[in-house]
């Protein structure tokens, strides 16, 4: 954990401590479609990393906020997880918030348990069959279960996964069906589009401006959430 904390770090700490937040603390036969409380470090990522720009960025957002405003946020951000054989849990989406919390100091978040899954030796092909894990890397190399940073803190940066991030929230592609992992296929078809050129705070506004007339071309309509509203906006002020 780094020294510094970002302005209102203890306060968010604090509202997190609150009574709203004291819940039954996870165990491994919390029932299915229950919220409890889970330690992040205990939290399994099921992806290879994350865009740690759009981290940093969700990190100054939670400093700003009040209590108020935090517990609206993280009741509306759900933070799903699947329950293992073993009795782990397997963070399956919201790896950007968590690490955002982590770094901000947060210790215990709430969660949502979404699956519990008893079969060991079938263990990771339920997990892909239900899009519970992206067994890819950035660029869309096969990674095996054990390649997968073992915690929340080892997780790498994966550039092209902050500008698929920022793609999708701009309405560049749509999440459909409320599908996991969409923005890892952007992410490594933005690299491939893009040569892999490196991608840093002082040239992502420009980089996301070629990213958006790349998402809105025809050679992006075999991705998911293709087209997306903005692009259509686009070619309607175009016609106009």
């Amino acid at each position: 954990m780094k020294a510094w904390l970002l302005p209102g770090c203890f306060l968010m700490v604090g509202a997190l401590s609150q009574s709203v937040w004291a819940l039954t603390p996870c165990q491994s036969d919390t029932a299915v479609g229950s919220w409890c409380e889970v330690g992040i470090e205990t939290l399994h990522p099921t992806q290879g990393g994350v865009g740690q720009l759009q981290v940093d960025e969700t990190q100054a957002m939670l400093a700003d906020m009040n209590p108020k405003q935090l517990d609206k946020l993280m009741k509306k951000k759900e933070i799903p997880v699947v329950i293992a054989p073993d009795g782990g849990y397997w963070l399956v989406d919201r790896h950007h918030l968590t690490k955002a919390l982590w770094q901000q100091g947060v210790k215990q978040v709430r969660v949502k348990v979404i699956g519990r899954l008893q079969d060991k030796d079938n263990f990771w092909s339920q997990m892909q069959n239900n899009h519970w894990a992206w067994l890819k890397d950035e660029k869309g190399l096969p990674l095996t279960p054990e390649q997968l940073p073992t915690s929340i803190d080892k997780l790498p940066d994966y550039p092209y996964r902050t500008l698929a991030g920022l793609l999708q929230d701009a309405g560049y592609f749509s999440k459909q069906d409320q599908v996991y992992f969409v923005e890892f296929a952007w992410a490594s078809w933005l690299g491939k589009q893009m040569q892999w050129m490196p991608i840093d705070s002082a040239n992502l506004a420009a980089r996301l401006q070629q990213a958006k007339r790349l998402a809105c071309g025809s050679d992006a309509k075999d991705l998911p959430g293709y087209p997306g509203r903005q692009c259509s906006l686009n070619q309607s002020k175009t016609a106009s």
